[in-house]
């Protein structure tokens, strides 16, 4: 009997040692910020370029690796707004290949996958939805260039890029990106697997319709600002997502030929930043996604889609007692330490967000081309059209076989990086 109290006692203290070493070898893990790159630039460097490009430019110029595939998507879409298709395409590209290093056996993806590397420190690779997006943008060049094989498998990506998060896969519900499959699919002549893509729209958007046959006119009109990242919690170590500021616009219309066409509100991107699989965030904290409880509701720029016009928009649609005894105390322990250490090591929630995404997509499919310089309005709840200094009724016009007509109600803009960054 003696000698099994002796044994525990001797687990107990060996637990505790183990423990203490392994709270000081995660406390002195912890890395330190990296200090940050300067180096002068001459001010005309960028002169050539629009003058809401430059700042990003300047980032990317001087090296701050942490914050690069962030400027890349803030360039990528601000080039596609500015017609640049060939920039715009490289900085999708090059924002692609480190996204995809998320999935790679390296130092830098484990970092980026790490619970106890600090989410400042991480090299951005965005949110699902984020990373969706990338997809989209790049898919929509590839239309833009009638590379429809290519445009369908980078839509395919981004419905992949939506069910994955750091520990958790979650159901793929990003409509837009289901129909644009279908889309490509159509434009390149299969028939078979478009029906099968429109087919998976329909069941998370039943009142959507199908594109009809024939029709080879695809606009798109991307309204709002982006969805807002906030650190919320102690520690500010809860990330929570809130909806864009400053905007009014939730509707969309479109003059082609005699009449006026109401896009439909097929995706609201808010509603994909703040949901896994439909279901809706309350918070993340260390790569854990907290849900809120109660029924799911989408976003609200689709509950109104049931007061749209119905389009020709396609949508989707003893003393060995003691012995482990002693053990269970000091796992416990080693969990208390593990959480002293995790509060101590300055796990701030990661608020960097693509500022450039819109707050919604609305789509619609034509018959021919818009036939007036500025065709495109958009328009509030009431509705009332919105006309203050920001809206932007242009449109481009790419693509040969399908054409695609894409608008933005404003001008993409850069979230500011947070100060500690």
């Amino acid at each position: 009997m003696p000698q099994s109290t002796t044994a525990g006692r001797g687990v107990q203290r060996g637990a505790y040692v183990l423990a203490m070493s392994l709270g000081m070898v995660l406390a002195g893990c912890v890395p330190s910020s990296p200090p940050r790159t300067t180096v002068p630039l001459a001010a005309d460097a960028f002169a050539d370029k629009p003058e809401p490009l430059r700042p990003l430019l300047h980032r990317l110029k001087v090296g701050e690796t942490r914050d690069e595939v962030l400027a890349r998507m803030e360039v990528g879409v601000l080039s596609l707004y500015y017609g640049d298709l060939d920039t715009a395409r490289e900085q999708f590209d090059l924002a692609l290949a480190s996204i995809e290093t998320l999935y790679a056996d390296s130092e830098s993806a484990r970092n980026a996958r790490s619970l106890w590397h600090q989410e400042g420190e991480k090299d951005f690779k965005g949110e699902p939805y984020e990373r969706s997006m990338v997809y989209y943008y790049r898919g929509l060049l590839y239309l833009a260039e009638d590379d429809f094989d290519n445009a369908a498998a980078s839509f395919r990506e981004g419905v992949l890029q939506d069910a994955f998060a750091e520990e958790e896969q979650y159901r793929a519900d990003f409509a837009l990106l289901i129909f644009l499959d279908g889309w490509a699919n159509q434009c390149r002549g299969n028939t078979s697997a478009a029906q099968d893509r429109y087919a998976e729209v329909r069941k998370l958007r039943p009142d959507f319709v199908i594109p009809q046959a024939g029709k080879s006119v695809l606009a798109l009109a991307e309204t709002g600002r982006s969805p807002r990242k906030v650190a919320d919690g102690i520690g500010h170590g809860e990330l929570k997502f809130r909806r864009g500021r400053n905007f009014t616009e939730t509707r969309a219309r479109l003059t082609s030929g005699l009449a006026d066409v109401e896009l439909y509100p097929l995706e609201d991107i808010f509603f994909q930043a703040s949901t896994r699989g439909g279901r809706p965030i309350d918070s993340i904290i260390a790569g854990k996604v907290a849900f809120r409880q109660g029924a799911v509701e989408v976003g609200n720029v689709l509950s109104e889609a049931s007061r749209a016009v119905t389009l020709a928009a396609p949508v989707f649609q003893g003393g060995a007692g003691q012995a482990l005894g002693g053990a269970g105390a000091a796992l416990g322990l080693i969990s208390a330490t593990s959480l002293v250490v995790a509060a101590n090591s300055g796990t701030k929630a990661d608020t960097r967000y693509w500022g450039g995404l819109p707050d919604a997509v609305h789509v619609a499919v034509l018959n021919t081309l818009p036939q007036v310089e500025r065709p495109m309005s958009y328009w509030d709840e009431k509705p009332s059209r919105v006309e203050d200094n920001g809206i932007d009724a242009s449109v481009r016009v790419w693509g040969g076989k399908c054409k695609l007509v894409w608008g933005r109600s404003r001008r993409p803009e850069a979230a500011p990086l947070p100060k500690n960054n």
